[in-house]
């Protein structure tokens, strides 16, 4: 069960929500969801009964999640849920170290949760191309980060083979992901050998770069009571080839039973006809599947903060990783 954040309070986060955004709170309500350590989330309800849903994120805010979004939305992409802004028009705002950003509530469940029919997938698919079809504002292109073709996470996984590799664990969870790590250690160094050389091989190849959501899966996918699909949490919006957002369909997604080959064809119903690079999707899979390794150790392994509820969900997660049909068996079996 994840917690409200210890140093925010509600009535500190209900005070800077009637100053920044002129909204009269009447109940501010925690949602236990997501997998992000460093974001929680609420359900906002103002006195004339409008909802809002709240994103508080430590650290610093990556702009370009927020004002692409924004853009995207303004410029009549129908399904985009973007930040709302503030009485100052700033896209988020700070309050004891942490930002917070307001969206609309959707009243609705996650694709992955619920299923999407086959005309929600030929949907999902004309949204994502109108959004790789956006050519973005010269002052937004500067917000936006890149494709480095470096997998993230990398530095954290060899940091934990050393770390692990070089003392005993007292604290049992740390012992447990250490045993599991040592058991997987000759796949994981696979994963990460086979990502840092195909992102290499793949940045020569020079391909065109779009918008890309970078973590859109069905759980991103939300269906409201109308039926309409509407794709959230922007966070890590970049620019990469179009591959970066496709690899969430093809062949399954991210797990085998994900994405079933029917759903797959109606989703380029919608998409429309393209061709894809192989390399970069053998890339891709490979990077997400560094990248999970890497941010479950880092929980269990690198983060004093984090409670022992949270360690023992980040070695199951672990586990499950590896288990038939996951994302690093897709992306072991997807040799270019």
């Amino acid at each position: 069960m994840r917690e409200p954040p210890a140093h925010l309070s509600s009535e500190l986060l209900c005070s800077c929500l009637h100053d920044r955004y002129g909204l009269a709170v009447a109940e501010l309500s925690f949602l236990p969801l997501g997998s992000d350590s460093s974001a929680w989330v609420y359900r906002v309800r103002t006195a004339d009964a409008v909802e809002y849903f709240l994103k508080v994120r430590a650290g610093a805010v990556n702009e370009a999640g927020l004002h692409v979004p924004r853009y995207l939305c303004d410029q009549g992409i129908t399904g985009v849920v973007a930040p709302l802004p503030t009485s100052t028009g700033t896209l988020w705002t700070n309050v004891a170290g942490a930002a917070l950003i307001l969206y609309p509530f959707i009243v609705g469940r996650a694709g992955m949760e619920r299923g999407l029919s086959d005309q929600q997938w030929v949907a999902f698919g004309t949204i994502l191309a109108q959004i790789h079809a956006t050519t973005l504002t010269p002052s937004l292109l500067q917000t936006v980060r890149r494709e480095s073709y470096a997998p993230e996470g990398a530095d954290v996984v060899r940091r934990l083979d050393a770390h692990i590799s070089a003392r005993t664990f007292d604290d049992p969870a740390a012992r447990a992901f250490a045993s599991c790590w040592q058991s997987r250690r000759e796949d994981i160094r696979t994963l990460l050998g086979r990502a840092e050389g195909f992102g290499r091989r793949l940045a020569r190849k020079g391909l065109a770069c779009v918008v890309c959501h970078t973590d859109i899966h069905t759980n991103n996918v939300l269906l409201d009571a109308d039926q309409q699909v509407w794709i959230v949490d922007w966070d890590e919006t970049i620019l990469a080839p179009r591959e970066r957002d496709l690899m969430f369909v093809i062949g399954g997604g991210l797990r085998r039973e994900l994405v079933a080959p029917h759903q797959e064809e109606s989703f380029f119903q919608g998409y429309g006809t393209t061709t894809v690079d192989a390399l970069a999707i053998a890339y891709y899979r490979y990077a997400r599947a560094v990248s999970d390794i890497g941010y479950v150790g880092e929980q269990v392994i690198f983060r004093p903060d984090l409670g022992p509820d949270s360690k023992r969900t980040a070695v199951e997660r672990f586990l499950l990783l590896f288990q038939p049909g996951s994302n690093v068996s897709q992306a072991l079996g997807s040799d270019e």
